[in-house]
C-alpha cells in the first residue's frame, strides 16, 4: 500500500528516466528500499522531502553497489510495477519504453482503506488469469486460486475417502502440481497428487517432481530451489484473502482453508464451480473484469449470515436473532474477537528481547535480518501490540490490524481506526520519515481520533506517535493539541519508545516516564524536544 502510495504522485504522467528516479527517491524517503550507505547531508534532504541534485544522485549510486547505475534502477523499479500491474492495480499504455502509468480503482480502494484488504485482494485472486494481458509471455490459461482453492477441496475429500486424515495439500505439492497446471483441470492435478501419494507417501521426491514439471509438462526448466520462492511469493498474495492459511513446518506444511472463513469459501466453491479461463483482448478488458467481480458473502445477504455464523460458532459464540439486526456491527464484533484471541496466541509465544531486538531494526539501530517477512509499517505495529501485551497483560489491549489464525498480521484494517489502543493510551505508528508526509498523514487524523475516542469513552487519553524520525513541524502540532485538549500528547521515535519500555517495568511506570515526554514537549522549545528524542 505503502507502494501505490509513493506511485500516486506520479500517476498518469509518462514514467521516463526523469520520473523513474524521483519514484526511486520517494522509494527510499519511505524505507521500501533499504540502503546500506546514504551521508548525512542526503538523507537530511530526502527526510525533508528535497529533490537530490545530480551529483547526490551519483554519489548514492557510487556508495551502494546493488544500485550502481540507473539501469538497474530502472531494471528493478519496473518489475516491482510490472508486478503490481499483474495483479491490477496498474495499467501500462504508450510507448513501451517510456509508458504512461495509470493507477486502477483497485489500487485506489487498496489506498483508501474503506473496504477490508481480504476482499479486495479475493476479487482480484479470483479473478487471477495466469496468461492475462499484463502477462502475455505465460502461455498457461490457468486461474491459478480457483485451481488451488478446487484441487484443495477435492484432495482433502478424496484422502479421507482412502481414510486419512485431511490436512490439506503440502507445501511441495502447491508448488509443483498446482503452480504447473497449465490449464483449470483441478481433477486430473488432484488425480496426479493422490498417485504421488500413493507412490511416494508424503514425502517429497525431487527427482519425480522434476520429471513431472520438466519433463512431463514439459515447463520452462529451472533451479528446483527456485520453485519454493515462487511458491512463497504466489501463497503470500493467496494469505492477503484470509481464506487460506499455512500450518505445520519445516517439510510438513499444508496449505487448507481458514477454519473462521470456512463459509466463505464453501460460497466460492459452489459460484464458481464451472470456472473457466477467459480470453481478454486487452488489459483494460482485464482490469474491469477485476474490478467486478462479485464475492458472494457481499453480494447477498444469505451468505453473509451464514457465514457470520460460522464465524461465530468457530469462536464457541451463540448468536441470538436479535444480533442480526446490524449485520455490519454483528461481523465486526465477530472479527475482532478473532484478533484479538489469534494476537493473543502470538502474544504467547513471544519473547520481549527478540521483540525488541525487532524493533532496533526498524529504528536502525541493528544491521539483523527481520523474522518476520512482513511490511515495515505493518511490522512496527504488531511489534507494538506484541510488547504490549508481552510485558503488561492483554487486558484492555486492543488492535486494528487484520490477523490470520496463526496470529500474522494481514494488514491494516479499514481506515477510520486508531492503529493500536492499550489501556488509557491511543498508539498511532508510522515508518514515513518524510517531513511533508508525516505532516500530512499523521497530524489531523490522530487529533481526530483522540478527540472521537475521548468523548467516547469520557476519560482523558494518552496519545502517542512513534516514528522513526519526528519533525519540528509534527513536534509543534501535538505541542498545541495538548494545550487545546488538555490532553497528553506527544511524538517520540521507536529508539525512544524501546528506551521507554526498557525502562517500565510496569505500566504504571510507562504511563509516568510517558507523562516526561509530554512535560518536555510543553516546557521545552520544540526544537530542543526534537533534538533530543532524534539524537539522543
Amino acid at each position: 500500500m505503502v507502494i501505490l502510495e509513493c506511485l500516486n504522485k506520479f500517476n498518469g504522467l509518462i514514467f521516463d528516466s526523469k520520473n523513474s528516479r524521483l519514484y526511486f527517491e520517494e522509494l527510499v524517503k519511505n524505507g521500501i528500499y533499504k540502503l546500506s550507505n546514504i551521508p548525512s547531508t542526503i538523507n537530511e534532504k530526502l527526510i525533508n522531502d528535497d529533490i537530490l541534485s545530480d551529483l547526490e544522485f551519483e554519489e548514492l549510486l557510487k556508495l551502494n553497489p546493488q544500485i550502481s547505475s540507473e539501469e538497474k534502477i530502472n531494471f528493478r523499479i519496473r518489475t516491482q510495477l510490472k508486478a503490481l500491474e499483474s495483479q491490477g492495480f496498474l495499467i501500462f499504455s504508450g510507448d513501451k519504453n517510456k509508458p504512461i502509468i495509470t493507477m486502477t480503482n483497485l489500487a485506489f480502494e487498496l489506498m483508501s482503506r474503506k473496504s477490508y484488504i481480504t476482499d479486495i485482494y479475493s476479487k482480484i485472486m479470483i479473478g487471477l488469469h495466469s496468461g492475462n494481458p499484463a502477462r502475455k509471455s505465460t502461455l498457461n490459461k490457468a486461474r491459478v486460486f480457483l485451481n488451488t482453492i478446487f484441487v484443495i477441496d477435492s484432495l482433502k475429500k478424496e484422502w479421507e475417502k482412502l481414510g486419512n486424515e485431511a490436512k490439506g495439500i503440502l507445501k511441495y505439492e502447491f508448488k509443483s502440481f498446482v503452480l504447473g497446471m497449465k490449464d483449470y483441470d483441478y481433477k486430473k492435478c488432484v488425480q496426479d497428487i493422490l498417485e504421488y501419494r500413493k507412490n511416494y507417501g508424503l514425502k517429497e521426491n525431487e527427482k519425480y517432481i522434476s520429471d513431472y514439471l520438466f519433463n512431463k509438462l514439459g515447463l520452462k526448466k529451472i533451479k528446483y530451489d527456485s520453485l519454493n520462492d515462487y511458491a512463497d511469493e504466489v501463497f503470500r498474495k493467496f494469505e492477503m484473502t484470509g481464506l487460506l492459511i499455512a500450518r505445520g513446518k519445516f517439510k510438513h506444511i499444508y496449505y487448507d482453508f481458514s477454519n473462521f472463513n470456512s463459509k466463505k469459501i464453501e460460497s466460492l466453491l459452489n459460484a464458481y464451480k464451472n470456472y473457466d479461463f477467459k480470453e481478454f483482448s486487452n488489459i483494460e478488458e482485464y482490469i474491469n473484469f477485476l474490478d467486478n467481480i462479485k464475492l458472494p458473502w457481499l453480494d447477498n445477504n444469505e451468505i453473509r449470515k451464514e457465514v457470520i455464523k460460522q464465524k461465530a460458532k468457530s469462536l464457541d459464540i451463540v448468536l441470538k436473532d436479535s444480533d442480526f439486526e446490524n449485520l455490519n456491527i454483528l461481523e465486526e464484533s465477530l472479527n475482532q474477537k478473532f484478533y484479538n484471541k489469534a494476537l493473543q496466541s502470538a502474544i504467547l509465544q513471544s519473547d520481549i528481547k527478540e521483540l525488541l531486538e525487532e524493533l532496533k531494526i526498524l529504528a536502525s539501530l541493528s544491521n539483523a535480518k527481520s523474522k518476520y517477512d512482513i511490511p515495515e509499517p505493518l511490522r512496527l505495529e504488531y511489534l507494538l501490540a506484541l510488547i504490549l501485551g508481552k510485558k503488561y497483560g492483554i487486558a484492555k489491549l486492543y488492535s486494528n490490524l487484520i490477523y490470520n489464525e496463526n496470529g500474522i498480521p494481514l494488514s491494516y484494517a479499514p481506515a477510520g481506526k486508531i492503529d493500536l489502543e492499550y489501556n488509557d493510551f491511543l498508539f498511532e505508528a508510522t515508518m514515513i520519515k518524510n517531513r511533508n508526509q508525516q505532516l500530512n498523514s499523521e497530524t489531523t487524523s490522530i487529533a481526530r481520533h483522540m478527540k472521537e475516542s475521548q468523548d467516547k469513552r469520557r476519560e482523558y487519553l494518552r496519545t502517542i506517535l512513534i516514528a522513526p524520525y519526528i519533525h519540528w513541524d509534527v513536534a509543534l502540532f501535538f505541542k498545541f493539541c495538548t494545550k487545546e485538549f488538555e490532553s497528553k500528547i506527544a511524538p517520540i521515535t521507536i529508539a525512544k519508545f524501546i528506551e521507554l519500555i526498557e525502562k517500565s517495568p510496569n505500566f504504571n511506570d510507562f504511563q509516568i516516564n510517558f507523562d516526561k515526554f509530554v512535560n518536555r514537549l510543553l516546557n521545552e522549545k520544540t526544537q530542543n524536544y526534537i533534538d533530543s528524542i532524534n539524537f539522543n
